[in-house]
């Protein structure tokens, strides 16, 4: 696949309603000239199907998360503070990319199965994650964890969340819904402690 620029950068994000309307299998070519006004040659001269299309869409926008989550874990604060704000940024993207996240939901096991697709996911959110749950563990902001483990687990939370709101209808509220998560995350369901009464 070459580099795509421009223009045609700047028009495919409009096939990402193309897809979340019609699922991968139910979107042709032609859907995707309509929607982005990109001539088909023009689109077969950087892709080879439209599997291509989405896994660059899907890969921009992990590319976008990942410049977001670095500037975060550079922050000098303590890890866990860090660690809600990826949270927090990772929920951004559901709010601002519906459709194209909507396409999870109908094609996730076939995209989680493009290679370029996962190291994107690792380099964007995984790897990030356990360096933090790390620092954690040493500024004692985090308990010590399996830090893959964690990080995997982390990342499926928060990624059946959001899908679970675009699925439904409802608004993907990022500040709200990364805190319930952040505190499910950080205290889990144990009750807290009964205050002695004196």
């Amino acid at each position: 696949m070459r580099e795509v620029t421009g223009s045609v950068a700047a028009a495919l994000p409009k096939a990402a309603a193309v897809f979340a309307a019609r699922g991968l299998d139910g979107t042709r070519m032609e859907d995707i000239v309509d929607a982005t006004g990109v001539p088909r040659p023009t689109l077969y001269y950087y892709f080879s199907s439209k599997e291509e299309i989405l896994a660059w869409l899907l890969r921009s926008l992990l590319s976008d998360l990942a410049v977001d989550v670095a500037y975060i874990v550079g922050r000098d604060e303590p890890a866990r503070d860090r660690l809600g704000a990826i949270i927090a940024a990772y929920l951004q993207l559901f709010a601002d990319h519906r459709d194209l996240c909507a396409v999870l939901l109908t094609d996730l096991g076939r995209i989680t199965r493009i290679p370029v697709l996962a190291d994107a996911t690792w380099a964007a959110f995984h790897e990030p994650v356990r360096k933090l749950l790390d620092d954690g563990e040493h500024d004692g902001s985090l308990c010590g964890t399996d830090d893959d483990l964690t990080a995997s687990a982390i990342y499926g939370a928060v990624t059946m969340v959001g899908l679970h709101h675009i699925l439904t209808g409802k608004p993907v509220d990022p500040p709200a819904m990364s805190q319930r998560l952040d505190h499910l995350i950080l205290h889990g369901l144990t009750p807290a402690p009964e205050r002695t009464i004196r």
